[in-house]
């Protein structure tokens, strides 16, 4: 079975989607460090926590089925090169270059153009690309 590299739109689509779950973590981090703290957390323990849930999502997301929730609304997998499933290390690496090359803000997604296989800045970096998934098959029963 042939995949096809995910276009730029749907990827669009997803880290919109996802920047939804991570204002939610970035929410949840704040509060669980002012309970922590009892009362006004110091900024570096809700930085710390923020970098955790937000780095977690992402990793654990992306090593454990290579989508997160706004790759799988929009049937989009992270895979390695040669479409195998990503490993622990690989969507660490990943998460590394998408920080580095300041992937959430959503400029570095449009490097994909230039690449035939639709691979960015930090997908290159990382030997990742996004595919499209097929659209699951209608049961005959």
């Amino acid at each position: 079975m042939q995949v096809s590299s995910a276009p730029i739109w749907k990827r669009l689509l997803a880290l919109i989607y996802d920047g939804l779950v991570v204002t939610a973590l970035i929410l949840i981090s704040g509060l669980v460090s002012s309970v922590i703290a009892r009362g006004e957390a110091p900024a570096w323990l809700t930085q710390m926590l923020i970098v955790l849930s937000v780095g977690g999502y992402f990793w654990l997301s992306w090593s454990r089925g290579g989508q997160t929730a706004g790759m799988r609304a929009w049937r989009l997998r992270l895979v390695k090169l040669d479409g195998e499933a990503i490993t622990n290390d690989v969507a660490f690496k990943r998460l590394a270059w998408c920080v580095v090359t300041l992937a959430p803000t959503g400029v570095m997604l449009f490097t994909g153009w230039l690449s035939p296989i639709g691979q960015t800045v930090y997908d290159r970096l990382s030997n990742t690309r996004v595919v499209a998934e097929p659209k699951p098959r209608k049961s005959t029963q």
